[in-house]
């Protein structure tokens, strides 16, 4: 009996401590602010099955007491610059090996966009052309090249941003779009803005002058780049950021060098409890009067976005963690047990102002309360107490059926007009932005129940994968589930009323899924291959590409792979063709990053970056650049190897990028130079 006694004991202390560790890390608390406070921030409880929609704030007291609540440590820290990792100076991009382009017959010059998930709109990149001029950035500079004709190509203007080194831009007509994260802190005292703030500069310029492009609007929007899109002329730019405390809370925005804060009723809420607290600010720019607007979104740290014409979609998980819901049903049982005397302490902790203790605080404070009361108690009231605490977290755990869920927030966006218009949970995780898809007015999700683990009842030791359909207020139409047990997806492309999906674990099961019915979703086809795709591109309605690795029997992956897959018999889909590099340890950039990937069906063309290396006799070999593909609907050889291994000192520099082509003529990209190959 002493044995269970000191076990328990020690348990409660160990939840105590768990607590401790998870608040010891916060900064200074500010003073507290007058003003209505709203009382309902820590009421909520999670709920999967219900939608709650957003919520505004009234005042920035509102906010902070929000904040507050949270217990974010974000919240309470933010001092210091940090560090800022920064690559080698480029003073050049580098035109190689200019190739004469052919004879043309007249029309319009055939060029390569931005490889995007939905047609029509497009996304920032590091590169973009309008078939003439290629704009490219490589570390501080942006370069603008007149690429075509080849003969002809040369740099004609260098701009060097010394706010940070660009990570984007659009070109929309004559407008050049640049965004990037501010690395200068000397424009923050320049501004009189806290040195401890990410903030996120945009760039528009006028570049009808190819030579001399003028600015014409500049804004710093808090927060670091998150994403962006662009949809006829308008830029939607997303930038992600943890809530400052000094001086205030309110994200801020500068114009044109004027600093001033967003309106506190323009950030949204979501009335359940935050494990933390993350700003996604959602900025639109209207490129014909440029004009903007702005609005925030509280939501937690992890997200994925998705974009379709009419929307956006933030996506993110949310996990359900047994010792949260353990300490939570300790308070419950134990503290009506307690003396009145340790009862007031414990309303005394309950009572205190936010500002002094968030939520976090006062849960560890309580917790140190009843672990001294169990503490005392006789060994066989231990044993009960602890069969009541563990039968009353089952079955609180009971009430979840799964351990994760992802949580789905819909922004409406037209034009300049940015609402919150719905949210929605569904069980399991989603890999990245193609596990989302609207297609009519029907939101589809692919997404994977990892195994949960429990100490307090029985986990499924399975993976599960799932695909859901929402309407458009997040109610679920239908659902596919129990999709290859035992393995997660690793690629999906949803495709009009279809979806394809890749799953593996040791083979690649390649799933074809009829989504017609948006309530009666059903499963066609599936093929099982060694290996698998981590992208899946469409050749045409009837043939899908599918770019990974290939793995053994046993599931041990080698080297890259790229499929073809003919879906024509959806019941009976067939890899009609592959290639398979010859090297082991060979990766691309396009099997995580879809903008390196490059594919032209008219052209018979498909370009991949490529990185391979080898031990042989002691010595390193390999490539790194870009592989030229000829590709028809049933056969893939390989054209060539555009080589960059010698154009940079170090490995990660001679990496290609990006490529794009305008007529004939491939241009692949790395960080200091710009190839032309015909």
């Amino acid at each position: 009996m002493t044995i269970k006694k000191q076990w328990f004991s020690t348990g409660l202390f160990v939840i105590a401590a768990f607590v401790l560790a998870a608040c010891t890390m916060t900064g200074p608390v500010g003073p507290g602010s007058s003003g209505p406070i709203k009382d309902s921030f820590d009421a909520a409880v999670f709920d999967p099955d219900v939608s709650l929609g957003t919520e505004t704030f009234s005042s920035v007291a509102e906010l902070e007491a929000f904040l507050q609540e949270a217990g974010s440590d974000q919240y309470y820290g933010g001092w210091g610059r940090g560090v800022v990792a920064a690559g080698p100076e480029t003073t050049m991009m580098n035109v190689g090996e200019t190739a004469a382009s052919p004879e043309k017959a007249g029309g319009d010059i055939d060029y390569s966009e931005t490889n995007v998930q939905v047609v029509g709109v497009d996304e920032g990149d590091i590169i973009k052309t309008d078939g003439e001029y290629v704009y490219t950035t490589s570390g501080n500079t942006l370069f603008i090249v007149k690429a075509y004709p080849g003969e002809d190509a040369e740099v004609v203007e260098k701009m060097a941003f010394e706010k940070g080194a660009p990570q984007g831009l659009f070109i929309n007509d004559d407008w050049l779009v640049v965004f990037g994260r501010v690395s200068d802190y000397d424009v923050f005292d320049e501004l009189g803005i806290t040195s401890g703030r990410s903030m996120t500069f945009v760039e528009v310029y006028d570049v009808r002058d190819k030579e001399e492009p003028e600015l014409e609007k500049e804004f710093l929007f808090d927060g670091n780049y998150f994403d962006s899109r662009m949809i006829d002329g308008h830029v939607y730019l997303m930038t992600n950021s943890n809530p400052q405390y000094y001086p205030r809370p309110v994200p801020l925005l500068v114009e044109d060098g004027s600093v001033r804060e967003i309106a506190v009723s323009s950030i949204r809420y979501y009335p359940y409890p935050y494990d933390s607290v993350s700003f996604v600010g959602i900025n639109a720019i209207d490129l014909d009067g440029l004009e903007h607007e702005s609005m925030t979104l509280a939501v937690e740290d992890s997200h994925e976005l998705y974009m379709s014409h009419d929307n956006l979609y933030f996506a993110y998980t949310k996990y359900i963690n047994d010792w949260d819901i353990m300490q939570e049903v300790t308070v419950e049982v134990v503290v009506p047990l307690l003396s009145a005397s340790d009862q007031a302490l414990v309303e005394r902790v309950e009572e205190v102002d936010n500002d002094i203790l968030n939520k976090r605080e006062k849960q560890q404070k309580i917790l140190t309360i009843i672990s001294r009361y169990v503490e005392y108690l006789p060994g066989d009231e231990q044993d009960e107490l602890q069969e009541e605490i563990e039968l009353a977290t089952k079955e609180r755990l009971q009430e979840y059926d799964y351990a994760e869920y992802t949580i789905i927030n819909k922004v409406a966006v037209d034009g300049l007009d940015i609402d919150v218009v719905a949210d929605g949970m569904v069980p399991g995780s989603i890999n990245n932005q193609f596990s989302l898809d609207e297609h009519e007015g029907v939101l589809r999700v692919a997404t994977t129940v990892n195994p949960r683990r429990s100490s307090f009842m029985e986990t499924n030791k399975e993976s599960e994968n799932f695909v859901f359909t929402l309407d458009e207020d997040f109610a679920v139409m239908d659902s596919l589930d129990d999709i290859a047990v035992g393995e997660r997806i690793y690629a999906s492309r949803f495709m009009g009323e279809r979806l394809y999906l890749v799953t593996f674990r040791r083979v690649d099961p390649f799933f074809v899924i009829d989504l017609s019915d948006p309530e009666d979703v059903v499963e066609l086809g599936e093929l099982k291959i060694p290996g698998f795709s981590r992208y899946l591109h469409p050749y045409d309605d009837d043939i899908i590409i599918g770019l990974g690795r290939d793995a053994s029997v046993t599931g041990r992956t080698q080297g890259l792979k790229i499929s073809l897959f003919d879906v024509a018999e959806v019941s009976d889909p067939e890899e009609v063709a592959h290639w398979v590099s010859s090297e082991k340890y060979s990766s691309s950039t396009a099997e995580y990053e879809h903008k390196a990937f490059l594919f032209d069906k008219e052209k018979h063309l498909l370009v991949i970056p490529a990185y391979s290396y080898e031990w042989n006799d002691g010595r390193q070999e390999g490539y790194n650049g870009a592989l030229v593909f000829d590709i028809s609907a049933d056969d893939i050889e390989v054209r060539g190897l555009v080589d960059h291994s010698q154009s940079a000192q170090s490995q990660w520099q001679a990496a290609v990028e990006r490529s794009l082509y305008i007529e004939d003529l491939l241009y692949t990209k790395s960080y200091s130079l710009l190839r032309i190959n015909a």
